[in-house]
């Protein structure tokens, strides 16, 4: 009976983490139940209709919001997956825990937005204007960034992997351990990001302005960092990375392999090519050899004269 009792105290006891840790899964699943969800799938919005009191939570897929005015409003938990937001105001909007997966939002407002744990994976946002934004623990993996403006953005823990970040302005951006595997930055300023170990492996980061960046920790193995500036970054590790980059500080660990065109390869002239030898044997320069050969007959030059001076001249009586 005790033994029992024992072995189904210690099945208790097993079973007790995975029943405690089981809710931690779906810690940032969002606030909203299939329940709270009104349905204004492919709604229009964008011709005068008029918005609902509340658009939490609400099914908004495939919806028209292009042009309106959404400033400050509550979109906490919405679901905004392909809905077209061209030009859409959405500055100081709650937006947390928003799905604007393959959403549409080319040239819209995002400044001082609320977008903690958002999911705009695949989304356009080319042209947005977004300072001071916040996407703390945002999915922004593969949308489309051009020239997007995100000067003070808040990027801590954002993944971007793959995002399309070309032109785009981060200056004074908080991006610590954000992710940007294989993102494309060519062109873009992260004047003075805060960029503790961020990841920015396989990047294309040609041309983009580091300056007075904070890069302690982060990892640029295998980026291209051509003529990336690093002006006064501070703690910058570029082990691995590939390219020449532009002032690189003195205490900047690793170094970056130069990686030559394939044109640049294909027209080097042949006088650049170094000489083919024997394996092991020595490489005689040509410019040596012909040193050698015009001293020798100089040499050769002297000795006959020498030999004439001393002939005897035909005797006289």
């Amino acid at each position: 009976m005790r033994r029992s009792i024992s072995l189904a105290l210690v099945t208790a006891l097993m079973a007790l983490p995975v029943v405690v840790a089981a809710p931690s899964a779906h810690a940032h699943a969002g606030p909203c139940r299939a329940a709270d969800r009104a349905n204004l799938r492919g709604a229009d919005f964008s011709k005068g209709r008029r918005l609902p009191s509340s658009l939490r939570c609400a099914d908004l897929t495939g919806a028209t919001f292009d042009g309106v005015d959404l400033t400050q409003k509550d979109l906490t938990g919405a679901i905004l997956r392909e809905a077209s937001m061209r030009q859409t105001d959405l500055g100081q909007a709650v937006a947390k825990y928003v799905d604007f997966r393959e959403a549409d939002l080319r040239g819209a407002d995002l400044g001082q937005m609320h977008g903690d744990y958002a999911d705009l994976r695949g989304a356009d946002l080319v042209d947005v204007g977004a300072t001071q934004v916040r996407f703390p623990r945002a999915n922004l993996s593969g949308a489309k960034l051009t020239r997007a403006y995100l000067g003070q953005a808040d990027l801590t823990l954002a993944k971007l992997v793959g995002a399309d970040l070309v032109d785009a302005k981060l200056g004074q951006a908080k991006a610590r351990r954000a992710d940007f595997t294989r993102a494309k930055l060519h062109e873009a300023e992260l004047i003075s990001i805060e960029a503790p170990h961020a990841l920015f492996r396989d990047a294309d980061l040609r041309e983009v302005r580091f300056s007075s960046a904070e890069m302690d920790g982060a990892e640029l193995a295998g980026a291209n960092v051509h003529d990336a500036d690093f002006t006064f970054a501070d703690d910058l590790d570029l082990t691995g990375a590939r390219g020449t980059p532009k002032n690189v500080p003195d205490d900047a660990k690793g170094f970056a392999t130069p990686t030559p065109s394939p044109s640049a390869r294909a027209e080097r002239p042949a006088a650049f090519d170094p000489p083919s030898t024997p394996a092991g044997g020595p490489v005689v320069s040509l410019g040596l050899v012909l040193v050698v050969v015009g001293s020798l007959g100089l040499l050769v030059t002297l000795a006959l004269w020498a030999a004439a001076a001393r002939r005897p001249g035909p005797y006289r009586a």
